[in-house]
């Protein structure tokens, strides 16, 4: 019993930073400023000579695609995207629907683990708190070390993660051509750098709140028990 309860308090811990990795993720698909952010300081509309407007469309309608709210990505006056991107973008939404379920996982632990926790526990609510603590900090050192491999390799790590969630790309076609594809001129290469960089922000200041709490009120009601 000793042993269960050890790690459903890790696996508590653990889903902390996933919560936060997957809950950032799903935020940036589903914001229209993160596509906005690419046409305009990447000058997406005189690379692709697509008017603004249309590249606000062509934005809300890969929103809605990697939501499963429609099964189609070309727009009737612009036939945009061949095959191989195409299969891509099928492979990306199947990427971030399972970060939606991950991410809902995660937070269903989380809740029902801390409900059950205070339940059977009661009165060691400061252990719950350190728990929240210790997956903060594990969220940070993760940051930390995916901050100094970019550093050094941003390009390497993108090909290794690309590797690695969508395998070799003969099988999966994620090397685009920009004289081609018109995929890589709507989000080219450094935009990428750009959001991973972002990311790593708000998950950053994300953490220091959550940790924040979980320190100040535990210490907070030791100083006013004392």
């Amino acid at each position: 019993m000793k042993i269960i309860r050890i790690v459903a308090y890790w696996l508590f811990v653990v889903c902390v930073p996933v919560l936060l990795f997957t809950s950032t993720v799903r935020l940036g698909v589903n914001s229209m400023h993160t596509y906005e952010y690419a046409f305009d300081k990447y000058n997406v509309s005189d690379v692709t000579n697509i008017d603004r407007a249309q590249l606000s469309e062509i934005a809300r309608r890969l929103v809605d695609y990697f939501n499963s709210k429609t099964e189609t990505l070309q727009i009737e006056e612009l036939e945009l995207f061949q095959e191989r991107e195409l299969v891509h973008l099928k492979d990306v939404r199947e990427l971030f629907q399972f970060d939606y379920r991950i991410q809902m996982l995660s937070l269903a632990y989380i809740v029902v683990y801390a409900l059950l926790f205070l339940l059977w526990r009661k009165g060691h609510w400061q252990d719950l708190a350190k728990g929240i603590r210790w997956g903060c900090a594990l969220t940070l050192i993760f940051i930390a070390m995916l901050s100094i491999a970019s550093v050094f390799s941003f390009d390497q790590v993108f090909i290794r993660f690309h590797y690695l969630v969508f395998g070799d790309p003969s099988h999966s076609p994620w090397i685009l051509d920009p004289s081609k594809d018109y995929l890589i001129r709507l989000f080219p290469p450094p935009f990428w750098q750009d959001i991973a960089m972002f990311g790593g922000i708000v998950i950053a200041a994300e953490t220091l709140l959550l940790g924040g709490v979980a320190w100040g009120v535990p210490f907070t009601y030791q100083r006013r028990t004392c």
